[in-house]
């Protein structure tokens, strides 16, 4: 199969399956290892036609393969959030949803029962799991429990927490585990990627996360965000508030990001000396630290926990960055 150079162990566990395959398989873990190419990788391989005994790839020629590659193999269904469908060709009256259905889920029962067409597996890819809405997990479950012959279905998860204990106990699970800093590195260096370091630190040591940060207008907003920051003493909080409302209407959820990462940053520092997110601003966020009253910093912490669980509805972004912001001030 092909897989990153952090997927080996991974890749190696999935393979000893294919001697007596379960019906369900759960592969978990931080967002930003790969886990749904590796997923893909191994479906790839089952259904191809030309595979010989102890083969580690799919043969990449045989249809099976091309259709596999063409996203239109018969013996295959996605489900995933019609948000993430980048080939849905419903028109734009379709409303796109961040959740996987019920209706989606029924569609995907309906695939499985059917029979194959090139007489082998029928395969289901559910990514992530955790956008299943309740009503379409324990439609699954329902699959699960009772699973047709020659069926498989592979669960990919950033939070297996959130899914139902039912749905975990009937899957065979497997964690796709962080890589050692030093090979994530590595691989990031090898791709390019501009201040690796500090990129693998904003995404928490997740390699395929870490490259999405080094966009350069990323880095502008993110600095010129912890700049204003680090001077919030001379920076009115209500002016910042007002400013940074009007550029949060594209991106609200990334800058509460920003913020309790700096706000982890500083907790870090007080008690630790370690800076785990915001490397560039070390020398900042040790001289705030010196000042930082650690009560109202874990108050300030619950309360960006809070902002991030109503994300997507905030009641007014100004208000609430206002509030966030002012208790930051009041910290110091």
């Amino acid at each position: 199969m092909h897989i990153y150079p952090w997927q080996a162990e991974s890749a190696e566990r999935l393979l000893s399956l294919r001697a007596q395959l379960p019906h369900a398989i759960l592969l978990h873990g931080r967002a930003g290892l790969g886990k749904y190419p590796l997923a893909q990788a191994f479906a790839k391989l089952l259904l191809c036609e030309h595979r010989v005994d102890g083969a580690t790839a799919a043969c990449g020629a045989c249809p099976s393969c091309h259709w596999f590659e063409q996203g239109s193999h018969p013996d295959v269904h996605i489900l995933q959030p019609s948000a993430m469908d980048e080939t849905d060709e419903a028109g734009p009256e379709r409303k796109k949803s961040e959740w996987i259905s019920v209706e989606q889920v029924r569609h995907a029962i309906d695939f499985v029962q059917l029979s194959s067409h090139r007489n082998g597996l029928r395969v289901v890819l559910v990514n992530p799991a955790e956008t299943m809405n309740a009503a379409a997990a324990n439609a699954l479950l329902k699959t699960l429990e009772e699973p047709p012959e020659n069926s498989l279905l592979i669960l990919v998860s950033h939070q297996a927490s959130r899914l139902l204990p039912t749905i975990l106990s009937r899957c065979h699970q497997l964690r796709v585990n962080l890589p050692e800093a030093t090979q994530a590195l590595t691989w990031l260096e090898s791709q390019g990627v501009a201040e690796a370091g500090l990129c693998l630190g904003l995404a928490a040591g997740s390699p395929l996360l870490a490259t999405t940060f080094a966009d350069e207008d990323y880095q502008s907003r993110r600095r010129a965000l912890l700049t204003d920051l680090s001077g919030a003493a001379q920076t009115p909080a209500l002016a910042m508030a007002e400013r940074y409302a009007k550029l949060a209407i594209a991106d609200y959820s990334q800058l509460l990001q920003w913020l309790q990462q700096w706000a982890h940053d500083l907790q870090s520092v007080k008690l630790a000396d370690r800076v785990y997110y915001h490397q560039d601003f070390s020398t900042q966020l040790r001289n705030l630290a010196m000042h930082v009253n650690l009560g109202l910093l874990l108050k300030l912490q619950q309360r960006l926990q809070r902002a991030r669980a109503v994300v997507a509805h905030p009641l007014n972004v100004q208000m609430v960055l206002e509030d966030i912001l002012l208790e930051y001030t009041s910290a110091f």
